[in-house]
């Protein structure tokens, strides 16, 4: 089906119920890795990925780190609302406005006043607009602003886990590991309202392996956003509206590359999010006509979307020779990449296998490591 045109249901397939990963396991590194070499699979876990890599590998990584951003509250009723904050849009007077979700949509109306634990409250200023590509964001504004609303949320929010992870009245110590756990061990600058999931399998002791191999950790900063949250909904996959996130390219991290390029080492990307902050970068040097190294150290924005119009299909990224990944939903914007880094048949098969080799998926699941 070479040259058969991609809609949304070619990325559809499907997973038992019950390889969806409900939470993760005792030890990150215990996750099984899936190898694809370019030519044959092979099965490992991830304390042992130092053996499925080259010695002196670059390895890219998204350091942002999640915000607690789920928050339950209560109108001058006494209904019970739960928002998710997704981004700032801006501050003054003393108070601070954010994009958000919440539910019940029905109870969040312009002017609603929502009192939540511990001093919060917020002012809903512009609602949601009805929209048949899922819930769209409304805007709400804080009393507390900047840190003292992060400092708020790191104590009293809950991590934003994602709707297929039941947690029905977790208990204090299911959200003390969804906190641990739902965040990398190199997490940095707070901003994402979901994990850069590849990352989450990484210990310091897989890190201490990989140094040992002379491979070399560098950052990039993209903070995770709404659109992780929003379905394709249009049965034509290029007609969806990609969501914009913001990121950074240190200059460093571009260094690095450079450097590991002139040595003939190889460059694995950590996670979709980073690599679409990569491929952001270089999109923008291309348009703005100007060196990718000129970008970097600035935050920036990106609604790339990488992904296959026919089966044939490949996308060649500029600076990644390998890619680690979880396995990702059907019909997503993230299996829609992989099938564009991959080729589409292929991608799919190597999801069969993951599901016959009973690979827990999605968030909390296993991982992969694609060779391009």
């Amino acid at each position: 089906m070479t040259n058969t045109y991609l809609d949304l249901k070619s990325f559809d397939f499907d997973v038992p119920p019950e390889q969806v990963a409900q939470s993760p396991l005792p030890e990150r590194d215990l996750s099984k890795l899936l190898v694809w070499n370019g030519h044959t699979t092979s099965h490992s876990q991830i304390f042992n990925i130092s053996t499925s890599i080259p010695e002196g590998t670059l390895f890219i990584v998204n350091n942002s780190r999640v915000i607690a951003s789920r928050i339950h509250g209560k109108i001058a009723t006494g209904g019970a609302v739960e928002f998710l904050l997704l981004e700032p849009t801006g501050s003054s007077s003393g108070e601070e406005t954010w994009l958000c979700l919440g539910k019940p949509m029905r109870k969040l109306l312009r002017g609603t006043i929502v009192a939540f634990p511990h001093g919060l409250n917020a002012c809903i200023v512009r609602e949601s607009e009805p929209s048949d590509r899922g819930p769209q964001p409304f805007e709400a504004r804080f009393n507390l602003t900047g840190d003292k609303l992060l400092a708020w949320l790191e104590e009293y929010g809950e991590m934003p886990l994602p709707p297929y992870i039941a947690r029905k009245n977790p208990s204090a110590a299911q959200q003390k590991l969804d906190r641990e756990r739902y965040q990398t061990v190199y997490a940095g600058d707070l901003g994402s309202v979901a994990a850069p999931t590849a990352g989450l399998h990484f210990t310091e002791k897989v890190l201490a392996s990989l140094k040992a191999k002379h491979c070399e950790v560098v950052y990039v900063t993209l903070h995770v956003g709404a659109g992780t949250f929003l379905p394709v909904k249009t049965s034509d996959p290029g007609l969806h509206t990609m969501h914009f996130e913001r990121f950074l390219v240190p200059g460093a991290t571009l260094a690095a590359v450079q450097k590991a390029k002139a040595q003939g080492r190889k460059v694995v990307v950590v996670g979709t999010t980073a690599l679409r902050s990569l491929e952001g970068l270089h999109a923008l040097s291309i348009k703005e006509n100007c060196a990718v190294e000129d970008l970097g150290g600035k935050w920036l924005r990106t609604n790339i979307f990488i992904r296959p119009s026919l089966a044939s299909d490949r996308y060649k990224p500029w600076c990644a020779d390998a890619i680690m990944t979880n396995f990702h939903q059907p019909e997503s914007t993230l299996f829609m990449l992989v099938c564009a880094l991959i080729g589409y048949d292929k991608m799919r098969s190597l999801y069969q296998e993951a599901v016959l080799g009973g690979y827990r998926f999605y968030s909390y699941g296993d991982s992969s490591l694609l060779w391009l």
